[in-house]
């Protein structure tokens, strides 16, 4: 897989570096919080999009509606979540994070960035500037990644198998 192609070799290294540390962290995280994957899941779902309908919350996690009411139940009793009617469909009950909740992924995002403070203390004034502008660049070509993506109607990346 190496020596094929010196930058994909090199940004091959940073994602795994980087997401080691990052998943490292957040499941450290995870375990202090008594809280599933599936539950975070959940709550990053609702963090980042809002007051989703069960269904939605479902069919993202991949499991039915009586498994979602059940991981949901916790999530209610222990405030980090709340039911409400949807104003356009009354039959409709939505689930959405409390304050609480909001905190709680807060937390956890914190949690899962720490390791980049620690990163930016080695790293020498003189050269901020250079690494500035290559993780603007490296940003602006995957927001271009992700649009493509989204235009196409297609995955962000094509998969490979390990002969590739």
């Amino acid at each position: 897989m190496s020596g094929q192609n010196p930058i994909t070799d090199a940004l091959r290294d940073w994602v795994e570096a980087s997401m080691h540390r990052s998943m490292r962290a957040f499941i450290r995280y995870a375990r202090n919080s008594a809280l599933s994957f599936s539950q975070i899941n959940a709550l990053f779902r609702l963090y980042h999009n809002g007051p989703r309908p069960v269904n939605d919350l479902a069919d993202h996690l991949g499991i039915t509606m009586a498994a979602v009411s059940q991981l949901l139940s916790p999530l209610e009793a222990t405030g980090l979540i709340e039911r409400d009617t949807d104003p356009n469909d009354r039959r409709v009950k939505l689930i959405g994070l409390t304050k609480l909740g909001s905190l709680r992924v807060q937390e956890s995002l914190l949690a899962r960035h720490a390791w980049i403070d620690d990163l930016a203390a080695l790293i020498p004034p003189e050269d901020h500037d250079q690494i500035i502008s290559t993780l603007a660049l490296l940003n602006a070509y995957s927001q271009q990644l992700t649009a493509q993506s989204r235009h196409l109607g297609k995955a962000p990346c094509k998969e490979k198998t390990l002969k590739d």
